[in-house]
């Protein structure tokens, strides 16, 4: 709601210019054909079609048709006697709509594809912001980010980036490269969601300006805590693998101890070699 008083205040200043500008060449155009002037008014229509071409680029065609007709009817009317003039007004009035045609051409797939890419981003799965390098104020968030951080988009536009990424020297760093390296950088970073909450996230430019950075941030809190869980999982088998390993190690050391002491036995009670008493010997023929 905060924005909605701008944006009136901006589409009155552009009717005004462009007011001003039609009164202008209009004004000046009776004014140079009462007296006789006839080489510089046609260029001032220009300025007005450019004006819409910019601010209105869907009905550039249709204003440089009313405004190209309103300046060959002035030329008709005031110098209806000058066959010469009026060939040139004829003229005039072609290159306004040559111009009118051919920049709002351009102007509309610049906003078709502005348009475009605004839907992406605010469709996409990951989270998109960008923020001012100089200022470090957020500038614009799509509706995954913020709610993933657990914020209005409306909240978080405007606001200074510190009070998310609340760490400094993290921050600095990442500045740091974005402002001295080309290749797309992958940053693992912390960020404070509205009720306290660390998240973490990885982040990649996907756009760097002069003042702006458009960045791409993957919630990875979720994996990370399940590749801890798993880690922790493995270790723990580990130890109770190495702990198995050892107490079998132990029981097989045991029954070879056991075996050992069974075969010293065996060997002090039958010892090899040793003569039958002759008492067994008579017995036995």
């Amino acid at each position: 709601m905060r924005q909605y008083p701008f944006s009136e205040f901006e589409e009155v200043l552009r009717l005004f210019m462009i007011a001003a500008a039609c009164i202008g060449a209009i004004l000046t155009s009776v004014f140079s054909l009462t007296h006789g002037i006839t080489e510089v008014f046609p260029f001032l229509y220009i300025l007005p079609i450019i004006l819409v071409v910019y601010f209105y680029p869907k009905r550039a065609v249709l204003f440089a048709l009313f405004i190209s007709l309103m300046y060959i009817s002035l030329v008709f009317l005031l110098a209806s006697g000058d066959t010469n003039l009026m060939i040139i007004a004829t003229a005039w009035f072609a290159i306004f709509m040559t111009i009118a045609v051919v920049a709002s051409s351009y102007a509309n797939q610049l906003l078709e594809e502005r348009t475009r890419i605004r839907h992406i981003i605010d469709n996409s799965q990951d989270g998109i912001f960008c923020f001012s390098l100089n200022s470090g104020s957020l500038i614009a968030v799509n509706a995954k980010f913020a709610k993933v951080l657990r914020y209005e988009r409306t909240d978080l536009i405007g606001r200074d980036i510190s009070q998310i990424w609340t760490d400094a020297d993290e921050r600095a760093g990442f500045i740091h490269l974005v402002k001295t390296e080309r290749k797309p950088l992958d940053t693992e970073i912390l960020l404070r969601a509205r009720d306290a909450s660390v998240l973490r996230f990885v982040i990649s430019p996907l756009q760097v300006t002069r003042d702006r950075v458009l960045c791409s941030a993957v919630d990875i809190t979720g994996s990370m805590i399940a590749d801890e869980e798993i880690q922790k999982t493995l270790e723990d088998l580990e130890e109770q693998v190495r702990a198995r390993t050892a107490h079998l190690e132990r029981i097989n050391k045991e029954l070879k101890a056991e075996i050992l002491e069974h075969r010293r036995f065996e060997s002090t009670i039958f010892p090899k070699g040793k003569d039958l008493p002759d008492n067994e010997v008579e017995g036995e023929k």
